[in-house]
């Protein structure tokens, strides 16, 4: 799984939308769409303790990824259902095609370990994963194991490539962009917020997710590095303090790499590119029957006939 990853990309979808596009996407639906898959399925994977008892998957990679299990989130059919209900909902270009673009980056950039993903369910319900670095949730080392593996392997370099990518892309963080790109995409949202927030809150909410992406890579990095102790998590090849760094595909070397059946993994790299091309050209050749339907939907609320034939800026 990608940790930090998850919360640069979202500002990565926002800076590189098509030039039709820009000012007219809503960050918000970015954010919900990334944030969906997670959201739905790995709150058992960690599982949580009451009194003793533990309540959680039994084989954390099985339901979090596999199917049978939940398996299913992180697939881009599941996210175009939730993206049809959204749009049969609210008729809301803005928020259907941010909503997708969301989930698909979410759904995408976790071929990566060595678990991945379903990415072609259910036509096949084999997963597709480059094995860049080893999935590490188990029932005994819970989510600091994970971290400490994900931080001490490839996926450190996932994350510090996503925020390269922000860096790159950086007037996406400033002022004016919020003003001039995302402001207008979300107004009634960002007039919520403003009743209790002014315009320096503001700012500092659309960063929010951003700064903490930033402060979770690096603290937890470093507590892998420098804090952890490893005998607590299991047994592992590790006599000093912090869990060792290791770069090498697949790693670290010192966990056993969790997996489920899969296709060649020389498949995914080519696979998910495939399913992105598509997802570009369907959502360009969406985008202005899109805008009209919504803006017929917002004539007939109003009441009003549009005689000229206009319809909503494509």
């Amino acid at each position: 799984m990608s940790w930090a990853a998850h919360q640069f990309e979202i500002y990565a979808v926002q800076s590189h939308l098509p030039k039709k596009m820009r000012g007219k996407i809503s960050f918000w639906a970015i954010f919900l769409g990334d944030f969906t898959p997670d959201f739905l399925s790995k709150f058992w994977v960690y599982g949580f303790t009451i009194n003793g008892t533990r309540y959680g998957a039994d084989v954390p990679h099985q339901w979090h990824r596999g199917f049978p299990g939940m398996g299913f989130t992180h697939t881009l059919f599941f996210g175009t259902i939730l993206t049809l209900l959204i749009w049969s909902w609210r008729k809301n270009r803005a928020f259907t095609i941010g909503y997708l673009l969301g989930y698909a980056a979410h759904a995408l950039t976790d071929i990566n370990d060595s678990v991945g993903v379903l990415l072609l369910f259910p036509l096949l319900t084999l997963n597709f994963t480059s094995q860049t670095w080893a999935y590490a949730a188990t029932v005994d080392g819970g989510k600091y194991l994970d971290a400490a593996a994900y931080y001490s392997s490839l996926g450190l370099v996932m994350d510090l490539f996503w925020l390269v990518v922000v860096l790159f892309s950086w007037r996406v963080l400033t002022r004016e962009h919020w003003r001039t790109q995302v402001v207008p995409a979300d107004a009634r949202i960002w007039a919520w917020f403003g009743r209790w927030l002014p315009e320096r809150g503001l700012l500092a909410l659309y960063r929010a997710t951003f700064f903490y992406g930033l402060c979770r890579m690096i603290s937890w990095s470093a507590w892998a590095r420098l804090f952890a102790s490893p005998d607590k998590y299991g047994e592992f090849d590790v006599t000093e303090r912090g869990f060792p760094m290791d770069l090498s595909w697949t790693g670290p070397y010192w966990l056993e790499a969790r997996s489920l059946s899969h296709v060649n993994p020389w498949l995914a790299y080519p696979a998910a590119l495939m399913l992105l091309a598509v997802l570009y050209v369907v959502i360009i050749r969406l985008w202005e029957p899109m805008g009209r339907k919504e803006a017929e939907r917002r004539r007939s609320r109003n009441g009003t006939h549009d005689v000229s034939g206009d319809h909503a800026d494509a």
